[in-house]
């Protein structure tokens, strides 16, 4: 195939990829169509560190060790309590920083709203 770019002439050749096909995927209008693969692709047997063909007894035991290193991580994450003690404590200190903002700008009325704030939130 002849094409220009940039008043440059050349050829390109399409290279050719050696397909292979695959098992009937379906019918259209009452013909088989079938999926097809580039032949120097290999079919993967592993996905996500997975073997998809392992035995049943092996795919059991990796079963209870994925368990068991999945209770070790949920236990290692804060309880809803926990974090909203944090929660609170970072609200406070923010109040905190905020009145003595307004101290230092001497806003009486926003002194006054942060007080009821404050008051709110229990700090």
């Amino acid at each position: 195939m002849k094409l220009t770019y940039r008043g440059a002439n050349y050829e390109y050749d399409i290279p050719t990829v050696d397909m292979i096909e695959g098992e009937v995927a379906g019918k259209y209008r009452g013909q088989n169509w079938n999926y097809r693969y580039p032949r120097h692709i290999p079919n993967p047997n592993k996905y996500g560190g997975t073997n998809y063909t392992k035995k049943r007894d092996a795919e059991a035991g990796d079963r209870d060790v994925a368990a068991a290193r999945a209770s070790e991580r949920v236990e290692s994450y804060p309880t809803v309590v926990e974090v909203a003690q944090v929660h609170r404590a970072n609200i406070c200190n923010i109040l905190d920083r905020r009145q003595q903002a307004a101290k230092a700008k001497g806003d009486e009325t926003l002194l006054r709203l942060l007080e009821i704030e404050w008051q709110q939130m229990a700090c």
